[in-house]
């Protein structure tokens, strides 16, 4: 793990106050994949203190707490730091989460059913820990750039990587739903005679434009998305349309977003998104048709609604930190 001096300002969006009168100290985002656990250490002004990460060990949950509380602990020491330096930690997890308990209902990557994990990190970093799907917690991360760029209010995140989900933030708070499960828009039928999705059910949009989607349209790939975005580079046809396919979807879910919020922008993030051009130029193109064929889309969608996070701009750490933020001043603040 390296000492990572960059400095940055951010957006605060306006449920998060500040408390200048209560001391320096250190914020903690963590982005806690299957296979890795990510960390990002700001100060109290959100100046970058340092950046780390980790392999996240799933074998069991207290193996998996350590894991995360040793990440933490090694990136604070590159800093010359230690937890006694903390405010409070946020992190986002690939799964369902109980934000007002901390409770994991059931992340699969993890290897967790059922498990505290937010109260069991707390109990080992000795501050407060809120937990957060990993979406909805990058989605106030893209909330974060976005505002840098342009001030919003409505903004849809759009996920696409190995599975799909969406995450809508409205001046600056996440809007989760009944069941803490607004924007799962993966599992939205887009074609009911469509692939097989793991849900069970046909032509989920998942099945279409996630990355392992994309794979299995191309049959003569390595089975993953890379495999496709080299063959279109070198004019394969097959992988070409499958790209195509794939961006097609992308396309009709932003379109459902925004007729659905009537968001001021769609963000668009996640692994696949890494294709750059690749991918971005096929889903421009098919919002440019629908914005052809009806009024109603040239007015929803204009060419500036949509925009890519880039891989810069950290949205899953950066999400954290606002989530740890918040922790902090509602703890503060009541």
């Amino acid at each position: 793990m390296t000492l990572d001096t960059e400095n940055r300002s951010m957006h605060t969006p306006e449920n998060i106050s500040e408390n200048e009168n209560l001391g320096p100290g250190l914020f903690v985002g963590l982005d806690i994949g299957g296979t890795k656990t990510a960390v990002l250490i700001v100060d109290r002004v959100l100046n970058v203190i340092g950046r780390g990460a980790a392999p996240t060990v799933v074998s069991s949950p207290e193996a998996l707490v350590d894991g995360i509380y040793n990440a933490v602990v090694q990136t604070l020491a590159d800093c010359g730091r230690t937890t006694a330096d903390l405010l409070a930690v946020g992190a986002g997890v690939p799964g369902m989460v109980d934000p007002n308990t901390g409770m994991v209902r059931l992340a699969v990557n993890l290897n967790l059913e059922k498990y505290p994990l937010g109260p069991a990190l707390a109990e080992r970093l000795g501050v407060s820990v809120a937990l957060e799907n990993d979406v909805r917690a990058a989605s106030l991360g893209a909330y974060r750039w976005l505002n840098e760029q342009t001030p919003v209010h409505y903004m849809a995140y759009l996920s696409i990587g190995t599975g799909i989900s969406a995450g809508l933030v409205v001046d600056g708070r996440i809007y989760r739903g009944t069941q803490g499960m607004a924007g799962e828009i993966g599992h939205v039928i887009f074609e009911p005679d469509g692939p097989l999705c793991r849900c069970g059910l046909h032509g989920c949009f998942e099945a279409i434009s996630a990355g392992p989607a994309i794979a299995r349209h191309y049959k003569d790939g390595d089975g993953t998305a890379e495999s496709v975005f080299l063959a279109a580079e070198q004019g394969d046809p097959t992988a070409l349309a499958a790209i195509a396919y794939a961006a097609e979807g992308v396309a009709r879910a932003v379109q459902l977003l925004v007729m659905a919020y009537d968001v001021d922008k769609v963000v668009l993030g996640g692994g696949v998104l890494n294709a750059g051009e690749a991918f971005l130029t096929p889903i421009y193109e098919s919002l440019a048709r629908m914005r052809e064929q009806s009024d109603l889309a040239a007015r929803m969608l204009a060419a500036d609604k949509v925009i890519a996070a880039p891989r810069e701009a950290d949205v899953a750490r950066w999400g954290a930190v606002l989530l740890a933020l918040g922790a902090y001043n509602k703890r503060a603040d009541g």
